[in-house]
């Protein structure tokens, strides 16, 4: 250890490294207990945090130990162990990051669904389990006579010693900064698809209506907007189908051209209400979108920046320890699951609620049951009346899609 760092200065980044540890494990614990008895949290993108908890939690059994493994000894069991955890699972919270993207960007632009997406999860575990694994275990197997072992003093914790010190750049932080930059430009590309299609919509009002695909990178569920028409038809029976359009007048009368009027006009409107939601609801989407990239945005740069910096000036200054930069990391990096848990908690508000609600009240939260227009008989001046002398059926939807709802406030959707 550093001459810099004192007794008292060691018990306080010491019980830094814990308290910051202990709001990850709760968190993580949330979030396994969640996703393994509540259906309503297995999104695919909860799919993907679930994984990436439980590299968390072991990861937090490592920074738990803090000084322990220091003060045991470089060639102790406890430091190794230390040492192993934290070079496994360190960079895998941004592999995972990772993961979530490329599930984003293959959800928009590949229109992959659950199935295809679950299909890739093994993928995605080699990657960010099996690769780390590789390269912590060679560490834990090296004993150079010259440097010792890899695994020593790094001023936090057990990990990659001062005689090593260009490993911690070349294979754990520099990886780590790779996924983090691939993340981001996954996520703008998505976001900038997400609102050409927001501003699609919105030039609904000047265009004529077509066929818009919004897709929700976070429940994998896509929506269309289907344009409908009806039609006036003649039918010679009265023995009618549910949902037709009956009409009985004398040829050449003028209610006939009255009603067609009507209904071209009641058509019209319906098309202006429905274009007017599908706008609202790209609107909504967008934002909700954005609040989540902004929340991996800001729990990444959280994450990896005062470390990174910190791990630079041990490189550039071999022989000193920075006070702020040591401090500022013994609290970010512990935090990692406490920010996957914020956004798990973001994507799944709904659910969340639920929980609550049934936790401390003992019932359910009531839901907003999504309601459809009945059926109406009108006149040839457009009234609604009862009679069979003209009988127009029309429904209209009233409910925000899964797919954008999903998206935008975190419910559950479809179970995957």
């Amino acid at each position: 250890m550093a001459p810099e760092l004192t007794a008292p200065q060691l018990r306080a980044l010491e019980t830094t490294e814990r308290v910051a540890s202990c709001f990850s494990v709760t968190g993580t614990i949330f979030i396994m207990l969640t996703f393994t008895f509540s259906p309503a949290f297995r999104k695919p993108i909860n799919r993907l945090i679930f994984f990436a908890s439980w590299g968390n939690a072991l990861c937090n059994v490592a920074t738990l130990m803090s000084q322990s493994g220091i003060r045991a000894g470089p060639d102790s069991h406890l430091c190794q162990f230390q040492g192993f955890l934290i070079q496994l699972f360190l960079p895998a919270d941004a592999l995972w990051n990772l993961a979530m993207a490329i599930n984003v960007y293959m959800t928009l632009f590949r229109k992959y669904n659950a199935q295809q997406l679950r299909a890739l999860e093994w993928k995605y575990q080699i990657m960010c389990y099996g690769l780390p694994f590789v390269v912590a275990l060679s560490y834990l197997l090296i004993d150079s006579p010259k440097r010792g072992k890899i695994y020593g003093d790094a001023s936090l914790w057990c990990w990659i010693s001062t005689e090593w010190i260009n490993l911690r750049i070349a294979l754990l932080y520099a990886p780590a900064w790779i996924a983090i930059l691939i993340s981001f430009t996954l996520y703008a590309i998505s976001g900038r698809e997400i609102f050409q299609k927001r501003r699609q919509l919105r030039a609904f009002h000047d265009s004529p209506p077509l066929s818009i695909e919004v897709a929700n990178p976070f429940t994998s569920f896509k929506t269309t907007e289907v344009e409908i028409t009806s039609e006036l038809a003649s039918l010679p029976s009265r023995n009618h189908a549910p949902y037709s359009v009956r009409i009985f007048s004398s040829t050449k009368s003028p209610m006939l051209s009255d009603a067609a009027t009507t209904i071209d006009r009641t058509s019209i409107a319906a098309k202006q209400n429905r274009t007017n939601r599908a706008a609202m609801e790209a609107n909504t989407a967008a934002w909700g979108y954005t609040k989540v990239a902004l929340l991996f945005f800001v729990s990444l740069l959280i994450t990896w920046v005062p470390s990174s910096i910190n791990r630079v000036y041990s490189l550039i200054y071999r022989d000193s320890v920075s006070i702020p930069f040591t401090y500022a990391s013994a609290v970010v990096l512990p935090l990692m699951g406490f920010w996957n848990t914020v956004i798990y908690i973001t994507t799944s508000w709904s659910a969340c609620k639920d929980v609550f609600f049934e936790a401390f009240f003992g019932a359910r939260r009531a839901h907003r049951v999504p309601r459809l227009s009945t059926w109406k008989t009108l006149d040839h001046r457009g009234r609604s009346r009862d009679g069979d002398t003209l009988g127009v059926t029309m429904r209209k939807e009233t409910s925000m899609s899964d797919s954008t709802r999903g998206l935008a406030y975190g419910d559950p959707g479809n179970v995957v």
